[in-house]
């Protein structure tokens, strides 16, 4: 039995979550004992279905600025429950902490996994930068492994010399494929739900945040609304934004054209309803919202700061923020047309490496392999 520690500093609904939520159930029970992590630990849409699949939960001091306690619970954690992998899943270097407690507990196996490639924007962001260049030069060799979903998350969050000398592996965001397949009967069903008939329905997903850049997105919708006035923009996700979102949007004059829809367990239909998929991102780890899109098979229009690993399939095409929300509108609706058979391009996203089960089961291989390699 190998005990596994997958930490993150905060559990809530957000793309960390969702990549662990789609690769935990993998994991074999008769091998691998997983505990998930987090400083802070908050309910999401993915707890319970990890909870009945045998997955425990431990909270630290429920805060993540509370640096003190949490490395103090860690380190009794550690000692507790004896891991064998510490697999760290961060955005920022501060967090490779988390790798040096590992280390100095005896921790065999120790991955840093790189989910992010920027920080949120906050009046502390130029003293949180400081803080993470040097504890990347300080603290990136106390992982045994290096881990990103991208080249630019290696490169954020890992020192350049260590990456000249040891590389990383990229660990693809694995996602259902089959899940996705697009279903023209879902489609009409989450359309009804919706209350849409014939509208071209714009989309994205992703939390509410200045990150995700859904202000942006109002103005293209705004502007794409002069020559498509039947359109709707479909919001599916929660965040601190929201209340600024909804204003914006009645200020735009677009508010009851705009569907505020939350968190969703099912994106996958609200994919099928979906006609193209807009993705202004200001910075993106890898961004599997829009390979989820690539599988429902729709055209997804992203920002210049989604890494290039993201498109999968040529249904993505990038438009830099500068082009405008003007230049937005308009190629959202060129976009919008249907590119062949939206069934098929399921398949090509697992070709690309994304599947979920080809994921998990190269982890799974990892972290025995590892282990008997560190031990030998």
């Amino acid at each position: 039995m190998i005990r596994i520690c997958c930490f993150c500093e905060k559990w809530e609904s957000g793309g960390i979550e969702s990549f662990l939520y789609n690769v935990l159930p993998y994991m074999d029970p008769q091998i691998m004992e997983v505990d998930v992590v987090a400083s802070d630990l908050a309910e999401s849409v993915f707890s319970e279905s990890l909870r009945q699949r045998g997955i425990r939960f431990y909270a630290l001091s429920g805060a993540q600025r509370n640096l003190p306690e949490n490395y103090r619970l860690f380190r009794r954690l550690l000692h507790s429950r004896q891991y064998d992998v510490v697999h760290l899943h961060i955005f920022h270097s501060l967090s490779l902490v988390y790798a040096r407690l590992a280390r100095d507990a005896g921790v065999t196996v120790r991955i840093a996994h790189s989910h992010n490639t920027a920080l949120r924007s906050s009046p502390l962001r130029p003293l949180k930068l400081l803080l993470h260049r040097a504890a990347r030069a300080l603290l990136t060799n106390c992982a045994t492994d290096l881990w990103a979903c991208s080249k630019p998350a290696a490169d954020f969050l890992f020192s350049a010399k260590a990456l000249r000398r040891r590389g990383f592996q990229w660990i693809p965001n694995g996602i259902h494929t089959e899940l996705f397949r697009f279903d023209p009967g879902g489609r009409a069903a989450a359309r009804r739900e919706l209350g849409l008939s014939d509208e071209l329905l714009v989309g994205n997903i992703g939390r509410l945040c200045a990150q995700k850049n859904q202000a942006f997105l109002l103005d293209a919708f705004a502007a794409l609304l002069a020559g498509r006035p039947e359109s709707r923009l479909l919001l599916v996700g929660e965040g601190e934004a929201e209340e600024a979102l909804r204003r914006k949007a009645e200020q735009l004059g677009c508010g009851d054209k705009v569907i505020f829809y939350g968190v969703s367990s099912h994106v996958e239909r609200l994919l099928w309803a979906m006609d193209v998929f807009a993705f202004p991102s200001r910075f993106e780890g890898l961004g599997i919202a829009a390979v989820e899109a690539q599988a429902a098979g729709l055209p997804v229009l992203a920002s210049e700061h989604v890494p290039p690993e993201a498109g999968v399939t040529p249904l993505l095409q990038t438009l830099s923020l500068d082009a405008g929300a003007a230049g937005w509108a308009q190629a959202l609706q060129a976009l919008c047309r249907p590119s062949g058979r939206r069934e098929d391009w399921a398949a090509a996203v697992r070709r690309g490496g994304f599947d979920v089960a080809d994921t998990a089961a190269r982890i799974q291989a990892y972290y025995g392999r590892s282990l008997s390699d560190e031990l030998s």
